[in-house]
């Protein structure tokens, strides 16, 4: 499902559907996340796929800067969402995502770069492929879950400068 997003103040704008490209050269993703912190089942599902998805997002995104020697981009997701709490409800308003990524290239020192990176889908203005507006409330899960996943990746590549 395409989705054409409007991140809100806290998140860099993306305009345009055409795809993303970094300045430097990637040899590898590696995205990391400890999915046995979640303690609400809900929450848990819905991030059950995470890892993988997150890692697709990216090299999609930088397809045409995949080399067999470049920068290796390592993603450590540190926060899954807001509420995930065995005893609180979970409830997709407070769904986030929060990651520290490091850019190592032992070529290339200068390539280094290391900054965290918080994306919710609380603030966001989304809409589905008819471009009607969603409201998060109303979002479904795969519909909040697609939107972190390719909103987190798409700010990760526009970092990569």
């Amino acid at each position: 499902m395409k989705l054409r997003k409007i991140l809100a103040s806290g998140l860099i704008a993306l305009l345009g559907t055409t795809s993303l490209a970094s300045a430097l050269d990637i040899s590898e993703v590696d995205v990391s996340a400890d999915l046995t912190t979640i303690e609400n089942p809900q929450a848990a599902e819905f991030w059950n796929t995470l890892e993988a998805d997150l890692e697709s997002a990216i090299l999609e995104l930088v397809a045409d800067e995949i080399v067999d020697e470049g920068a290796r981009v390592v993603v450590n997701i540190e926060s899954f969402s807001i509420n995930d709490a065995a005893d609180a409800t979970f409830s997709m308003e407070n769904a986030a995502l929060i990651g520290r990524i490091h850019v190592i290239n032992l070529e290339n020192n200068a390539e280094f770069n290391s900054f965290e990176l918080s994306v919710s889908i609380e603030g966001m203005t989304v809409a589905d492929e008819s471009g009607t507006p969603v409201i998060v409330a109303q979002m479904e899960p795969e519909m909040a879950y697609e939107t972190l996943v390719s909103s987190f990746a798409e700010n990760v590549v526009e970092r990569l400068e």
